[in-house]
């Protein structure tokens, strides 16, 4: 079929959360979107609102080969991928001490690969192009909470790819942009927590996990990304809801006050400037030339 000339989304992930939102939003704009998900079946209400522009398929991005035929499947239907939407949203709670390798490993399997492997696979099409725009879903913007380490680690080697990727591409046209969705994605789902060490039961930050998040409404925050791509090549950081941008700064004010505290004790490690002689040294086989005097 002949290439659509609206924006070609492709939305992992999007059966809950954000991502839902952005899959609701970006089609009633008039917009295409391949939507992908463990469960596809969830996505077909949707789809079948939208036939024309719509295409719900499997994707499981921890799985390679799932990956490189959702991909086929949706430049097949559609000719292109305009806009990658993928996401972050697996948590593993618990103590540093407390983790297990395997479900250690899985988290990142899930929050880093999966995302990072959809974008490497859709950017030969977009370089060709010199155009399209990724967008990666992770609260990558707080400071790291006691009993979420392992779920913070993920997202901010996730943010790391994204930010050396966004240079990376940006002379080719591409944009990337991390969103940090705020606390009120409910797309996010938890493995289970390992057994726990009971020097840590009790503990207040332990007992507070998910208490006191501020709602951010997925609707809205759904047009605010659509808004930062249809911008161009948009952010390379997007904060969503008051609450979250707080965060945010509180993250940026806290690591200024630690790097201002010990700013002497940092710069004494520097290697020490040359010492210049007080007085000129002599040339090579004499003594220094004396001026001489001009004559009135």
């Amino acid at each position: 079929m002949s290439q659509p000339t609206q924006p070609v989304w492709f939305i992992a992930d999007a059966t809950t959360g954000l991502a839902a939102a952005l899959a609701e939003a970006v089609l009633a704009s008039g917009q295409h979107a391949v939507l992908a998900a463990r469960a596809p079946a969830q996505l077909q209400a949707l789809v079948d609102r939208h036939p024309d522009r719509a295409l719900a398929l499997a994707l499981d991005v921890t799985d390679a080969a799932s990956v490189d035929m959702a991909i086929v499947a949706a430049e097949r239907r559609f000719g292109r991928i305009d806009v990658l939407a993928t996401s972050a949203a697996q948590r593993y709670p618990g103590a540093i001490e407390e983790g297990e390798e395997g479900a250690m490993r899985a988290l990142f399997e899930e929050n880093v690969f999966g995302p990072i492997n959809l974008a490497r696979r859709v950017l030969p099409g977009m370089r060709a192009r010199r155009a399209g725009h990724i967008v990666m879903l992770a609260r990558a913007s707080v400071q790291a909470p006691a009993f979420e380490g392992f779920s913070h680690a993920a997202r901010s080697a996730l943010e790391a790819l994204a930010e050396a990727l966004f240079y990376e591409v940006e002379p080719l046209g591409i944009g990337v942009t991390l969103v940090d969705p705020g606390s009120g994605d409910d797309a996010e789902s938890s493995a289970p927590r390992a057994a726990g060490i009971a020097d840590y039961d009790g503990m207040a930050s332990r007992t507070a996990l998910g208490r006191g998040a501020a709602q951010v409404d997925a609707a809205r925050g759904a047009q605010a990304i659509m808004q930062a791509v249809a911008a161009g090549r948009g952010p390379l950081r997007l904060v969503l809801g008051r609450a979250a941008l707080q965060r945010a700064y509180d993250r940026l004010r806290v690591l200024k006050v630690g790097f201002d505290a010990w700013a002497d004790l940092a710069a004494s490690a520097d290697v020490p400037a040359p010492v210049r002689p007080a007085h000129p040294v002599p040339p090579a086989g004499g003594r220094p030339r004396r001026a001489v005097r001009s004559r009135a």
